[in-house]
């Protein structure tokens, strides 16, 4: 998790560890829900990729 961008780091946080809807993290950042999609999806992404690369 430290690797990822503070943005993405709050928001993962947010929602996967804490269960807040993405709406109320819009609303809580005062961000667009468009954002928290975009930034959620990034950090997975993200998320993926160094993890693969720890497996080789």
């Amino acid at each position: 998790m430290e690797a990822l961008p503070e943005g993405f780091r709050t928001i993962v946080n947010l929602y996967v560890m804490e269960g807040i809807p993405q709406q109320e993290i819009a609303e809580l950042l005062g961000i667009s829900h468009a954002t928290v999609r975009t930034q959620y999806h990034r950090a997975k992404k993200k998320i993926l990729t160094l993890l693969q690369k720890e497996t080789v």
